[in-house]
């Protein structure tokens, strides 16, 4: 058998049948070149590849985010709090998201709590649903680092599904968890680097208020959707199109990039 690692494959075993008999004889696996630091850095690939291909996932952090920059007066979103306090909110929900996913996914990968993937995963689609409604109408303002590290802990649950399965001793299953989160965290970096800045800037704007509920709209259709397809175990066009949106998000980016920069010459401020 052959696996590939950064474009370079290797021959880690030969699989053989005897045709006199029709028996297979045992897989001799090489594992001369493994190593911890292999499997490490396997781990954080596998960590950024769950957050890239989690659709959900990245999109509660950013529907999470999106009222961020913003002040809440009588129980409605109004006007951009400054750079200052729009950074300072920010780093504290994401961290905050950081620290629940992480305990979760400790205890999960360690099978120290254990949950059904069915309610999880539809758990995962109500906390969209409810941060999307935040996002239009102020439900928890001032309360977000503690929502977001809440949410967190269900979200680390379906995170913990991909190492619980593995089997591995005490000491490997550490640096599995270690790297595994530190590919999440790259990545939802990555992603929060790439949108938050131009959110900033949008929320100046007055337009902004239209991309937040445009925005928030689309993540509670998802997550109706995601739930209705988990609850069902059928899929939908709905999330489906979704997903297919998702795909095109290198696109989507640049949309978001010519709109704040073309809103922030010419709309009203």
């Amino acid at each position: 058998g052959m696996i590939s690692e950064g474009g370079e494959s290797s021959e880690v075993g030969m699989l053989g049948v005897n045709t006199a008999d029709n028996t297979i004889p045992p897989v001799i696996v090489n594992l001369d070149e493994g190593s911890a630091w292999k499997g490490f850095r396997a781990m954080v690939s596998l960590g950024m590849e769950h957050i890239a291909e989690g659709t959900d996932h990245l999109l509660f952090l950013l529907v999470l985010l999106l009222p961020a920059p913003l002040i809440a007066e009588r129980k409605r979103w109004t006007v951009f709090g400054g750079t200052r306090y729009s950074v300072i909110r920010l780093v504290k929900i994401a961290t905050a998201f950081t620290v629940g996913h992480s305990v979760s996914l400790l205890f999960g990968a360690l099978n120290w709590l254990v949950l059904p993937q069915k309610p999880v995963e539809i758990a995962i689609a109500m906390t969209i649903l409810v941060t999307a409604i935040h996002a239009i109408r102020p439900l928890f303002y001032g309360r977000e680092v503690f929502i977001a590290a809440g949410f967190g802990l269900i979200h680390g649950l379906a995170f913990a599904t991909v190492l619980s399965d593995l089997d591995l001793d005490a000491g490997k299953m550490a640096l599995s968890i270690l790297g595994f989160n530190i590919g999440i965290e790259l990545m939802q970096l990555f992603a929060i680097l790439c949108v938050v800045p131009w959110l900033i800037v949008l929320s100046k704007n007055n337009m902004y208020r239209w991309l937040r509920i445009s925005g928030a709209a689309v993540a509670i259709v998802a997550s109706l959707a995601w739930a209705a397809e988990r609850i069902t175990e059928q899929p939908n066009g709905v999330s489906s199109a979704i997903q297919a949106a998702a795909d095109q998000s290198k696109w989507l980016l640049l949309g978001l990039v010519c709109f704040s920069i073309i809103t922030a010459f010419t709309g009203k401020k």
